[in-house]
């Protein structure tokens, strides 16, 4: 990603509060001097509980906040173009099973759309194994129709990691029968003019 002359800090500070509600404008500039300060990397949410500083990286312009001991907050300042910049918001909830809810906004806190598609569980079957089984594909299909996927920004690169966490829901004798027939590694969705484009595993 390119070094913005607005660092992602000065984003995270001035986000609305109701895009990340569990810390103050104020909260969240604390957390961030600390930091830099060397003074520590965690602060008292609204609620009295402790939130923590994960990464705040001001050359590849990202910044992961775990805002309670079951979400996180990560968010990413995304260079369009050479004139055109935008901030990506991902919010993960673990309850306990993991899943992201993601959205994108101008610099100006303008919702935008950036053509993302939610990855589904059954993008990650293994269509070879799964040729060489007798299990009916809309049996697979019914089980795995409640999706839990979690997101990350890449560390370096202007890509969204997208993790399964679907398996993780099933009772033992589907996780058991399907487990095989999934791959285990994430997808990789990389931004091209404008949208997200799923790379192939």
């Amino acid at each position: 990603m390119n070094v913005s002359a607005q660092n992602i800090g000065n984003y995270y500070v001035k986000i609305p509060d109701a895009l990340n509600p569990t810390l103050s404008k104020q909260n969240r500039h604390e957390l961030l001097e600390y930091h830099k300060a060397k003074l520590g990397d965690s602060i008292v949410n609204v609620f009295g509980n402790k939130a923590y500083l994960q990464k705040y990286d001001t050359i590849n312009q990202r910044i992961i906040v775990k805002n309670t001991a079951s979400s996180t907050f990560d968010m990413a300042l995304l260079q369009l173009d050479a004139n055109q910049q935008v901030i990506g918001l991902i919010r993960t909830v673990c309850g306990p099973i993991c899943q992201s809810i993601i959205e994108f906004y101008d610099t100006a806190w303008q919702p935008i759309s950036l053509q993302f598609t939610m990855p589904k569980s059954i993008q990650w079957m293994n269509e070879d194994a799964f040729s060489k089984t007798s299990i009916d594909r809309i049996r697979v299909q019914n089980i795995m129709q409640n999706s839990f996927v979690s997101l990350s920004f890449s560390a370096d690169k202007q890509e969204i990691i997208a993790k399964n966490n679907s398996l993780e829901f099933l009772n033992n004798e589907d996780k058991k029968m399907l487990t095989s027939l999934f791959i285990d590694k994430p997808l990789v969705l990389k931004l091209e003019k404008s949208r997200w484009t799923l790379k192939p595993l």
